[in-house]
């Protein structure tokens, strides 16, 4: 049980300055080339620091715009497609409502682990009238919003306006969700405003003079004109549709995109590493002066913006969860070494804080010796989670720097329904890409990710400790990492928040209140999903099919007790007999089961034992993860001679173009092997040199295991 709120202000100014490290050295850290560093460029390290004062204000006012009292009914929904998926969100109502995601095994198995509804339902298709021409999606998307904030009758037509903040329903959170017709995140953007009371906005695409017949979409680069009149343009949709909205505590303080719009524009001011790309969302929602904007100047904030990425199905898990899911565990990792400005990012405060407030969570903190790679494979393979996940590190788009490493995107846990804080440079430089680090993150079930898209510097984060309390204060996490005006980085600058920006951490606990029972009869045409035998037809796809059911109940509601029937008869199942849909079906079950089971070695022989030619992105990515994990634990158990024999299996093999694991899987064998192992190792390299089918290697392995065995030879020679 959590301590009241009288208790906790009484108790952590105490804790944390319990938590503090040492003083800090008055010593300038920002490096050169950067725009001089303000008087207040030093990091926020009280609750009681005039500059966050702005932003503790509007929290009082937050915490009391929740809209109606919606109770969440016990069960979870499952849809065929899009249209199905308007259909069942316009059941929801301004009393109850309850989790619906479009069927995928990729979001829905990980959601109903951590949900656990107490049934299933799959909601009738609905149907699409033969000759009716092309579905209003965008219409179709505001009926749904519309008829989910109210009681009301199928034919009725009398709705509250979608795109308009909903009137008698109290005080609704003070946000907009931003999107326009064919955004692939329409249905998640749909899902948050229903979901939130918040309107669903129409904003168009980006066009210039010289492309008005293709619009500019997420990959573009806008010059910094460009991106202050998009600035201007949402900016003037906003009001249009809001009576206020230029302070903080008034209609709108938070956007969500949730459109194809460009991610990044290109900033021609300062000099040095401060000129170059910069986040659009970050510009989005600030004060612009009239005329030709001096964006460094542009420091005053009306709102706080967040981006809901991904196609249907991703969008709306990622919207789902944001409403649905509060963290039971929180995983805390600092690289960091030396002494300010590195020491001010110590983790150790925040978890103090966490583990106050949620005292039966699952909280671990590694610093030090404590945190190099070895122990990040074992904490994220190991019992215990990481529903919450701040990381303190540095590197590029695809490796972070860890003792005994580098990171690799392929150290990204294989699952976690997660929220994700990484200080880091570039981690979400293509959060669209799922081999960088972000892209990852979000493949594998984060649906928050703050972190840069470009060179950050260190100081523009804020440090754990303080974000910490602005999580018991119940800020926004969109706002809460956000620096304001009157600190060093608060300018629009190269840090992006992706996901819903209204998402807070309840100290309340409140996915632990009691749910609402749900009606023993189901709507007209609602399966619910029951328990059922193994078929005992040879048909693959009903097999599949069994196998989906029963994890689905094994994650929700059964723990994992169906899982060793379900892996045996997906050993039995033909994968070369499905179709590429399922076949991609059949890769998230592997994934999913083999993990409930904590067996990731058979999960590494499953993966390998698919042909190359027939391997999924999926898998592809899964067999690095699987294999980093696998060796990691082959080391750890001084199994050198079986952990050969894995990199052996991969060595040679064929490999998907434009990844080079092989090499990093020879790389890190190397690294971890201690002097007496290298002999042993030098064998197996030129063994492998010695198989190599020049018909079948990919262009460039040979190079890897010459440079590879030359570099070894010289470790030896000294």
């Amino acid at each position: 049980m959590s301590p009241p709120r009288s208790r906790l202000r009484s108790i952590l100014p105490a804790a944390v300055a319990l938590a503090l490290p040492g003083g800090c050295s008055p010593r300038d850290p920002y490096p050169p080339g950067v725009v001089a560093a303000p008087a207040s460029a030093a990091p926020v390290e009280s609750m009681d620091d005039p500059r966050i004062a702005h932003l503790l204000d509007a929290a009082r006012t937050w915490r009391e715009m929740r809209g109606p009292g919606r109770e969440v009914v016990d069960q979870l929904v499952l849809v065929a497609d899009v249209p199905t998926f308007f259909s069942a969100l316009a059941a929801w109502d301004g009393r109850t409502f309850y989790p619906i995601l479009i069927d995928d095994p990729r979001w829905t198995l990980p959601f109903a682990e951590a949900f656990r509804p107490s049934r299933i339902l799959r909601w009738p298709t609905t149907p699409r009238g033969v000759g009716s021409g092309p579905v209003d999606e965008w219409g179709a998307a505001g009926e749904a919003v519309s008829r989910a904030w109210v009681e009301d009758e199928p034919g009725q037509v009398d709705l509250p306006p979608p795109g308009a903040r909903p009137r008698d329903l109290g005080r609704t959170p003070p946000g907009l969700v931003l999107s326009h017709p064919g955004s692939p995140a329409l249905a998640g953007a749909a899902a948050l405003a229903a979901g939130r009371f918040q309107p669903l906005v129409r904003v168009g695409r980006v066009v210039t003079e010289d492309r008005r017949e293709e619009p500019l979409g997420f990959a573009a680069t806008l010059t910094e004109e460009q991106a202050i009149a998009f600035a201007r343009r949402v900016e003037a949709r906003v009001a249009s549709v809001a009576k206020s909205y230029g302070d903080l505590g008034d209609d709108v303080d938070f956007l969500t995109l949730a459109g194809d719009w460009p991610f990044r524009y290109d900033s021609r001011r300062g000099s040095g590493m401060n000129r170059g790309d910069r986040a659009v969302d970050d510009l989005l929602g600030r004060e612009l002066p009239p005329g030709t904007a001096d964006v460094d100047g542009a420091r005053r904030r009306w709102a706080y913006t967040g981006r809901l990425l991904g196609d249907a199905p991703a969008s709306v898990y990622r919207a789902m969860a944001a409403l649905f899911l509060q963290p039971e565990s929180a995983l805390l990792w600092n690289t960091y070494g030396g002494g300010h400005p590195w020491s001010d990012y110590d983790v150790a405060g925040a978890a103090t804080i966490l583990r106050l407030i949620r005292p039966a969570a699952d909280v671990r903190a590694h610093a030090g010796s404590l945190a190099d790679l070895a122990a990040w494979r074992a904490a994220i393979e190991g019992p215990g989670g990481r529903d919450l996940l701040m990381m303190n590190s540095s590197g590029s788009p695809v490796r972070f720097t860890i003792a005994g490493g580098p990171g690799l995107t392929g150290d990204v846990p294989l699952d976690g329904t997660s929220a994700v804080s990484l200080i880091h440079s570039f981690s979400a430089a293509d959060p669209t890409d799922p081999d960088t680090i972000a892209g990852r993150f979000l493949d594998r079930g984060a649906f928050i990710y703050y972190g840069s898209m470009n060179e950050p510097y260190l100081i523009s984060f804020r440090v754990p400790y303080i974000l910490a309390q602005l999580m018991v204060a119940e800020v926004p996490l969109g706002a809460a990492f956000r620096q304001g005006p009157g600190e060093g980085f608060g300018f629009p600058w190269r840090l992006v928040y992706l996901g819903d920006p209204f998402y807070r951490i309840d100290p309340d606990r409140a996915r632990d209140r009691p749910r609402r029972a749900h009606a023993d009869a189901s709507p007209p045409g609602v399966n619910v999903l029951a328990a059922r035998p193994r078929p005992d037809s040879p048909d693959a796809a009903g097999t599949l099919d069994w196998c989906y059911e029963a994890s689905l109940l094994a994650s929700a509601t059964l723990g994992t007790a169906a899982t060793p029937d379900v892996l045996q008869a997906l050993d039995d199942l033909d994968r070369s007999r499905l179709d590429a849909g399922r076949r991609a079906r059949f890769d998230a079950l592997l994934v999913d089961r083999c993990l409930a089971a904590g067996d990731l070695a058979g999960l590494l022989d499953r993966l390998l034992r698919i042909p190359d030619r027939e391997r999924t992105p999926t898998v592809w990515r899964a067999v690095e993860t699987a294999a980093f994990g696998r060796l990691a634990a082959l080391l750890r158990e001084d199994r050198f001679d079986d952990a050969l024999d894995l990199w052996g299996r991969i060595a040679v093999a064929p490999w998907r173009p434009g990844s080079d694991f092989p090499g990093d899987l020879t790389r890190r064998i190397a690294e971890g092997a201690d002097r007496g192992r290298l002999p042993a190792f030098r064998a197996r390299l030129a063994g492998a040199l010695d198989r190599l089918d020049p018909a079948t290697i990919p262009t460039g392995r040979r190079e890897m295991l010459e440079g590879s065995l030359r570099k070894l030879d010289k470790d030896l020679a000294r």
